[in-house]
């Protein structure tokens, strides 16, 4: 029997209900840190960036009732796959031209920057690059955040897996500079997992069921800003989605082949998320009593994880010599997780703003449709998978490492935009004697999540293009050199990058690693290299003003504190001093 049409279901207002709760739970939660302002780039977040995207998804949600209660649309939805290609590659042009346009062809955060410059190393041949011996003693200098724990190291790389950045290196060896180069990574993987994600809701959904898991993922800003970067997780996310593509199929070589990408999933960035996505299919396997696919899986998965466990020791051979020290943190995986507990904080409010930001980075109807489809776990098994690992990483991460950093949405749930697509396909499902009265509100829920994007998009312009015209202004000034300070801006420390080569001008040095002014100026300034007279680029705190509006920071007044001192220093010692302001 159809439903009255004049009525909406009652499970769509629950879900609503639901995800406005959970929504305002996860806003309430979070507002210490938005009112303290701290805790890095979370308060920010939610104080300038989620608060008013949250407005924006509530009177979407109202509109979409709206539309639900005057509106219908009775044609069902379909979707062919040569549409789904089409789509496929209309996003990866469009993150393409907004990787240039919209984020300035820069890596912001210092994970972007560890990528590239990883990648420059693998593209070179190499696994780790060495540092000039007359850098060496200094290397702190030059900015090792990220890099492998190693004190006075000969050579230098990040202490991430190789899997993401040998794809960049890849990419950028077949590449056209025109076309992006190494750049165009990330949007390649966001176009493989729209691909992906069409072929597999085909095999697990209706067509109907297809087209919104679909529309999820083609309306998640956090997809498509995301697939703009230099970040690992949109590989994640294509990864992962070859990887079920293969295990769904339940054949020997589509298994064989699914542990291979396994050994690249596992590499790419840090060894547990893959994992993470992998296990309730595991799990699954254990329940249906598939024994030999199971104790297949298993083994491989035990060997892949002691593989990529011991690669850490592999990096640190190549950077160790002679005067190197161990730092306080190891290069084992067992430390770092230690000094990562050690370091936590106000881990329920920080969880909560990267659900809250999560909720407001994705498609308003991801969430309500996504509770609807987790009620089939109980009695579909695929569903269960699907939603255990959705849930996982946030249990996990939110007990070992609550603070994301820099990211559009919730990173860490990334990899998982898959199986919410997909459960919310199901949550779709279930509605279907509804279908004519809620095509019209999502609809209205997809125009509404347009407009957030746009608005999300200038939000990530506005970050990125100001710390690129930083940069772009440090490598105008033409000097060898310069020093800032971690503290000069509000996050001034990722403005410290420089080329494992060194090539770079100016060579870019933290202030916070220089014991003494005087002796930096007589080694730096010396002449008789036959190249002239070298130069320092050093900041005021006016240079920084844009960067600090931005953060709604005050200046902490170090830049210009310490110039006329610093300037004195190096012109003492022969050297020219530009002034950035």
């Amino acid at each position: 029997m159809t439903p009255p049409a004049t009525l909406l279901p009652r499970q769509t207002l629950l879900s609503c209900l639901g995800w406005g709760m959970a929504v305002a739970l996860c806003w309430w939660l979070a507002q210490p840190l938005s009112q303290e302002g701290g805790q890095g780039l979370v308060g920010f977040y939610v104080h300038h960036q989620d608060n008013l995207l949250l407005a924006m998804g509530m009177a979407g949600m109202v509109a979409s009732v709206l539309a639900a209660l005057v509106l219908s649309w009775r044609r069902p939805w379909t979707l062919s796959p040569r549409t789904a290609l089409v789509l496929a590659l209309a996003m990866i042009a469009v993150a393409a031209m907004g990787r240039r346009w919209l984020l300035m062809d820069y890596d912001l955060s210092r994970d972007e920057q560890m990528a590239s410059f990883d990648s420059w190393i693998y593209a070179h041949g190499a696994l780790a690059w060495p540092i000039p011996p007359e850098w060496r003693h200094d290397a702190p200098m030059l900015n090792l955040l990220f890099m492998l724990p190693v004190g006075h190291p000969v050579a230098w790389v990040s202490s991430y897996l190789p899997g993401h950045t040998g794809l960049r290196a890849l990419v950028g060896l077949m590449t056209p500079a025109w076309l992006g180069g190494a750049g165009l990574t990330s949007p390649l993987m966001l176009g493989a997992s729209v691909w992906l994600l069409n072929g597999i809701a085909r095999r697990m959904l209706t067509r109907e069921g297809t087209v919104v898991a679909m529309l999820m993922l083609l309306l998640s800003g956090q997809g498509l800003l995301a697939g703009m970067s230099a970040f690992a997780m949109p590989a994640h996310l294509a990864v992962n989605l070859l990887w079920l593509r293969l295990f769904l199929a339940n054949r020997p070589r589509a298994d064989a082949a699914a542990i291979a990408v396994g050994v690249l999933g596992t590499g790419l960035h840090q060894p547990l998320f893959h994992p993470m996505f992998v296990a309730p299919w595991l799990v699954l396997l254990l329940v249906r009593r598939q024994w030999l696919r199971l104790i297949t899986y298993t083994l491989a998965y035990g060997c892949i994880g002691l593989f990529w466990l011991a690669w850490p020791e592999v990096t640190h051979h190549l950077v160790w010599g002679p005067g190197s020290y161990t730092s306080d943190v190891g290069t084992d995986y067992l430390s770092r997780l230690i000094d990562m507990l050690r370091q936590n904080d106000h881990n329920l409010p920080m969880m909560a703003a990267n659900l809250l930001r999560f909720a407001t980075w994705n498609h308003l109807a991801l969430l309500p449709l996504v509770i609807l489809g987790a009620q089939a776990a109980r009695r579909d098994g695929e569903v269960a998978a699907l939603l255990a690992g959705l849930v996982l990483p946030v249990v996990v991460m939110g007990l070992i490492l609550p603070y994301q950093g820099y990211g559009f949405g919730y990173r860490y749930l990334h990899g998982l935009l898959g199986n919410a697509a997909l459960l919310a396909g199901f949550g779709w499902q279930r509605l279907a004697p509804w279908h004519d009265r809620l095509r019209p509100a999502l609809a209205a829920a997809s125009m509404g999540t347009l407009a957030m994007m746009a608005v999300q998009s200038a939000m990530t312009h506005r970050l990125y293009a100001t710390f690129a015209a930083e940069s772009a202004a440090i490598t105008a000034s033409g000097a060898d050199y310069t020093i800032l300070g971690g503290n000069d801006g509000a996050f001034a420390l990722d403005l410290i990058l420089n080329r494992p080569d060194l090539s770079n001008r100016p060579l870019r040095l933290s202030i916070w690693e220089i014991d003494g002014a005087d002796a930096l100026a007589a080694r730096l300034c010396r002449h008789g290299d036959g190249k002239g007279r070298k130069t320092i680029a050093l900041p005021l705190d006016s240079f920084f003003a844009r960067e600090d509006a931005l953060f709604g920071r005050k200046s902490s007044g170090e830049a210009s504190g310490r110039f006329a001192e610093t300037k004195s220093a190096f012109e003492k010692a022969g050297c020219g001093v530009i002034t950035l302001r």
